[in-house]
């Protein structure tokens, strides 16, 4: 009777089938077959950015293990993650999270393969020369989003953070001693993406500001959407990369409180195509086979023809401000938004959690 060795199976045989494996789980178990796969894979499977999105859950308890919901799967996965214990969380589409403590310490932490780096303390950025501000609060609501350019494994690397009640930005890269400020601004940030060598940045006088890496300031692009605001609450806007093209993406909240406490409620968007060259917005009425992913992590897009599991034209989004708003009443505002009809799709039901500095987000899992 023949018997096969499956351990010594080609290399590129085994790396053509990690890269149809769409979940992280599925990747994992794959690898631990055996030492030659997990060799295998790891050198010629795509294990940055090529799985679904997970979906981190707040910290419920002072005990290190955290858990991941994976909404194309259903199912929810426990993790001992000792490095973001009592820290506020930042999510990204390279696998890394940003963590923030209230000792103001600072670190990129890979929560499958447990690497974390360290990065500069932003409390002692040279535009904060004057900041009188407690350790929990800096951590709490002084920094309101941080973003990488690419993974921290990447020489390219740049991490980008908002702060000071969005009126500030500074960026530093992996080894750094010190964060670099940028240039003052009129307005509010909402958000900012790293884009082709560029930072693009979008305030509420709509304005996208961009410099470059070195952090000179290059031009500003005057962002003018058609939006009806009557009865409207708060609109935030985030930006995202689509097929190399820069999008606005405008969230549109009721407040629908029942008693003295704000509750934001999601209920529609509206979406805008910059056009650089000719600096000009166009609105979209469709993401076609796209979808988007916006919340507490830096925004990124997902091809539905590349990961069928899916939905196209719709954005996924999680909850960006129940730490500031909500008390324990209320439920996350997150879920699915179907932008053909304008239906939304709870994602999942989760209570608030009473860390106010932790909120659910996105994080496409790597295993580098």
């Amino acid at each position: 009777m023949l018997t096969t060795d499956w351990s010594k199976l080609p290399v590129d045989l085994l790396g053509l089938i990690a890269s149809r494996l769409h979940f992280a789980e599925d990747w994992v178990q794959f690898g631990g077959v055996c030492k030659s796969w997990r060799t295998g894979i790891l050198q010629n499977g795509n294990s940055s950015c090529s799985f679904l999105p997970w979906l981190m859950l707040p910290q419920r308890t002072h005990e290190s293990s955290r858990t991941f919901y994976s909404p194309f799967k259903c199912k929810s996965y426990d993790i001992c993650l000792s490095g973001v214990l009592d820290k506020r969380c930042w999510g990204s589409s390279h696998g890394w999270l940003v963590t923030l403590g209230a000792n103001f310490d600072m670190h990129l932490l890979n929560p499958l393969s447990g690497v974390q780096i360290s990065l500069p303390p932003l409390n002692r950025c040279p535009n904060l020369n004057t900041l009188i501000c407690t350790g929990k609060s800096f951590r709490d609501s002084f920094v309101s989003k941080v973003i990488l350019s690419s993974s921290p494994s990447s020489s390219d690397c740049v991490i980008f953070a908002i702060y000071s009640d969005n009126w500030k930005m500074a960026f530093a890269k992996p080894g750094d001693v010190a964060w670099t400020p940028l240039s003052s601004i009129r307005g509010h940030v909402d958000d900012a993406i790293c884009h082709d060598g560029k930072f693009y940045a979008i305030d509420t006088f709509g304005e996208v500001l961009i410099w470059d890496f070195a952090g000179s300031f290059l031009k500003k692009i005057a962002f003018t959407p058609s939006r009806d605001m009557d009865n409207l609450v708060y609109v935030t806007t985030y930006l995202v990369e689509l097929e190399g093209q820069i999008y606005a993406v405008m969230r549109l909240l009721f407040d629908t409180r029942i008693t003295d406490t704000p509750c934001l409620s999601t209920w529609s968007f509206k979406i805008y195509k910059l056009d650089v060259f000719n600096e000009k917005w166009e609105e979209v009425k469709s993401l076609g086979d796209w979808s988007i992913f916006v919340g507490s992590n830096h925004s990124f897009s997902i091809s539905c023809c590349a990961y069928p599991e899916c939905e196209s034209n719709c954005i996924y989004f999680t909850d960006d401000f129940s730490g500031v708003y909500y008390n324990a009443v209320h439920g996350y505002d997150m879920g699915t938004y179907n932008i053909q009809n304008g239906g939304v799709q709870p994602l999942i039901q989760e209570n608030v959690s009473a860390f106010a500095f932790s909120q659910p987000l996105w994080i496409i899992p790597s295993l580098s």
